[in-house]
């Protein structure tokens, strides 16, 4: 069975007991304005028969004139009876003609009490009338009685307009307490309706919702003790999820860390082995087949000695990277203001030899003034990288193009080649460590596969970055990015 909402709980309660109470409150009202009615009704009749009197009380003989006369003008029946029960005044009727009225009740209680009032079916006009008896008193005995009557159906139009009015502003009061009875219970049911709504909400893991607080003291503690709870259940879960989080990212460092280990590992014994089993081919050729030929023996060895200094290059390139690396987290690097053309002039300057070998012009432009905080010999380290793999990739008689250009947020040297360039699908992975385009040439040329490797940490300890842009067949350009000072 389903449960009707707390609105159709509150609101038919309290509209009964609201209409029950005007309903009580108007049948009340009519009885009281009723009663009240009728008392104004013979008051009135009362003071009409005093008002009378005075014009009756020395003249009997013409009562009946009088009594027509002020019948007329006031719309009342006047009646005038002597006090053996004799009309002699009447507006509606002739007295002579009238029955003897000493049985009237009026009449009877008015002789006794100087005044009465009933309310009885008339024989003489044949309906229901209101009747008025007071005593003309004259030298201490009652001479006479003067009754003033009304039809009660003359009452009852009256009377019928105030019960309408009654009704009809009963109506309107119940209309408005209906209305303000809805009001009232919907402000007392929003709220719940409205809490019971965050609470879903929490239910559905959303601890962000919260609820107004209402206007009641009771319910606006309740609404703040679910907004506290949400908080403090959505900040544990928030720090479970961070810790979790946290977790992960451990954890995924940690494998990544592993993987370069792994892959760092494997490439070294790769790179190593190489050469050292070159060397020992040639070495147990030697041994085995002796020094006749010196021709031979003379190659074998500038062989040994190429497997040797590639064997050097790369160990000296590994010692390097794990220095910078080591200096970079220790913070043990000295970074100063100077200017960064020297730096680059002196890389030019060593690495010319290899430029002039195979006829390739080396081209600097740029402001000599402009300067940075930069660890000179690092940053010459990092340009010369560059312009050696610019040489190793360039052909004979090509050119190299270095420009150092300052922007408002950054210094830019590039290093631009016209060599064999490199397809876009080695582009995101060319500064990683061992990674080369082309193995076999790479090792001809005389590569480690850590260069660029070395540049990309040279840079990150500066605070900067390296990128490349490459078109296949036309050159690549490498930048080299230093913060501005």
């Amino acid at each position: 069975m389903k449960t009707p909402k707390l609105i159709w709980q509150i609101f038919p309660p309290f509209l009964v007991i609201a209409a029950a109470s005007l309903l009580a409150t108007a049948w009340f009202s009519s009885k009281s304005f009723t009663k009240l009615y009728y008392d104004q009704l013979a008051d009135s009749l009362k003071t009409q028969s005093r008002l009378i009197e005075p014009q009756i009380i020395d003249n009997f003989a013409q009562a009946d004139e009088i009594c027509k006369s002020l019948g007329k003008s006031t719309g009342l029946r006047i009646t005038v009876i002597l006090a053996d029960g004799q009309v002699i005044g009447d507006s509606d009727e002739n007295p002579a003609l009238m029955k003897d009225h000493s049985d009237r009740p009026e009449f009877k209680e008015a002789l006794i009490s100087g005044e009465s009032r009933s309310t009885r079916f008339s024989d003489t006009l044949g309906r229901s009338m209101i009747y008025v008896a007071t005593a003309v008193v004259r030298d201490g005995y009652t001479s006479a009685i003067i009754r003033t009557s009304m039809p009660i159906t003359v009452a009852k139009k009256g009377l019928t307009a105030l019960h309408n009015k009654i009704v009809w502003t009963g109506l309107i009061i119940t209309i408005c307490a209906a209305a303000a009875t809805w009001i009232i219970s919907r402000k007392i049911s929003r709220p719940i309706e409205q809490m019971t709504e965050t609470a879903k909400h929490f239910a559905a893991g959303d601890f962000n919702s919260r609820t107004a607080l209402p206007n009641s003291r009771e319910l606006a503690k309740l609404a703040k003790t679910l907004n506290e709870m949400a908080e403090r259940i959505g900040g544990r879960i928030e720090t479970i999820t961070k810790d979790q989080s946290e977790t992960q990212a451990v954890l995924a460092s940690m494998n990544r860390l592993e993987n370069i280990r792994r892959d760092f590992v494997a490439n070294v014994s790769h790179e190593l082995k190489t050469p050292i089993t070159s060397i020992k081919g040639f070495v147990e050729t030697l041994l085995e087949e002796g020094v006749n030929n010196s021709e031979q023996t003379e190659n074998f060895l500038k062989i040994i000695s190429r497997h040797a200094d590639r064997l050097d290059a790369i160990i000296n390139d590994l010692l390097a990277l794990c220095r910078l690396e080591e200096d970079g987290q220790k913070r043990n690097l000295n970074f100063e203001l100077h200017p960064i053309m020297p730096a680059i002039v002196s890389a030019i300057e060593l690495a010319k030899m290899k430029a002039d070998a195979k006829r390739i012009s080396i081209e600097l432009n740029g402001d000599k003034t402009i300067t940075a905080k930069i660890n000179a010999a690092l940053l010459e380290q990092a340009v010369l990288n560059l312009i050696d793999n610019a040489i190793k990739y360039s052909p004979d008689g090509g050119k190299i193009k270095i420009d150092v250009k300052k922007s408002d947020r950054e210094i830019a040297i590039t290093v631009a080649d016209t060599g064999c360039g490199i397809d876009s699908e080695h582009l995101d992975r060319i500064f990683e460590r061992f990674y080369v385009v082309d193995k076999a040439r790479s090792r001809k040329l005389g590569g480690t596969g850590l260069g660029l490797a070395i540049v990309k940490h040279i840079a990150q300890v500066h605070g900067g970055s390296v990128s490349v842009e490459s078109t296949p067949d036309k050159g690549s350009t490498f930048t080299l990015s230093l913060p501005k000072d």
